[in-house]
């Protein structure tokens, strides 16, 4: 590993023990209880970052089409105070379970670190202690426009997702990824960017130490993925969407932190258009 990589890795690895540092105390939260939950009980989580309006579409789809016994969780990573304060207040108003998670510093070095680091963050200090038969984290701008159960994705194989492969290595995407407790809970859990070898794995790839590289990619099962253009142009953050397994609209970049033209007033009508073109 040259030095340069090195000095990286040591500055990302401290920023990230600094925010692991702390602790639920004073971050606010509410309807989050941190007791154990029932059996077969689902937690699923997203990162909220300076977007209110992804995350009020994802409050509705969600509700309407996970048909788990489930928690939804707003973790808000948010660098804005008041993009903050209006998802605060969307998830009170809703009844939500939302935690205000700690300063991130990460975002100096990149948006992917700023994410794998609340990812890391909410596990340990979330996930560890509800302890759900299952969980997972979905990207704010993910949407389920079809009925889906994640329990059902866990029955054959522990792990589930959107696969990324870069040459021998692969890992689960943060667009959406879903795991049984009881197989992850020994393991060391990362999800930051690595680079094992030659291939840059991003969030999530961390994983690929403890979990990815001791299991077979080819006798697993990885959601499917479509991809198109809603509107004039070929750029992936700007023009297009993911579709996953029929059931999950991705409409990427809900965060704009590639600043690309504004796509707020076409969200809930994909979302419908989706919705009605999928069910049929």
């Amino acid at each position: 590993m040259s030095l340069k990589r090195l000095l990286f890795r040591g500055a990302v690895r401290g920023l990230e023990l600094l925010h692991r540092m702390h602790g639920l105390k004073g971050c606010y939260r509410v309807n989050l209880p941190l007791v154990e939950q029932p059996e077969k009980w689902l937690d699923l989580i997203t990162i909220a970052f300076n977007n209110q309006s992804i995350i009020n579409h994802q409050i509705k789809y969600v509700r309407a089409h996970v048909k788990d016994n489930f928690t939804y969780i707003v973790a808000d990573n948010s660098s804005n105070p008041e993009a903050s304060r209006q998802i605060r207040e969307l998830c009170e108003r809703e009844g939500v379970a939302y935690i205000r998670l700690p300063k991130n510093r990460l975002g100096m070095i990149g948006p992917s670190y700023s994410h794998a680091s609340a990812l890391n963050w909410v596990y340990r200090k979330i996930v560890k202690q509800r302890k759900p038969a299952y969980f997972g984290f979905i990207d704010h701008d993910l949407f389920p426009v079809r009925d889906v159960r994640v329990a059902d994705y866990l029955q054959k194989q522990p792990v589930y997702g959107v696969k990324r492969a870069r040459g021998k290595e692969w890992y689960l995407a943060a667009i959406m990824f879903f795991y049984r407790f009881d197989f992850v809970k020994d393991k060391k859990m990362d999800f930051m960017p690595v680079t094992p070898t030659d291939e840059y794995l991003d969030t999530g790839g961390g994983n690929w130490y403890d979990i990815y590289s001791r299991m077979n990619m080819d006798e697993m099962e990885f959601a499917s993925v479509y991809t198109e253009n809603f509107r004039e142009g070929n750029l992936r953050h700007q023009d297009q969407v993911e579709i996953f397994d029929g059931r999950w609209l991705h409409t990427i970049n809900g965060s704009y932190w590639l600043k690309v033209e504004s796509k707020e007033d076409k969200i809930e009508g994909l979302i419908e258009k989706y919705e009605k073109e999928l069910n049929v």
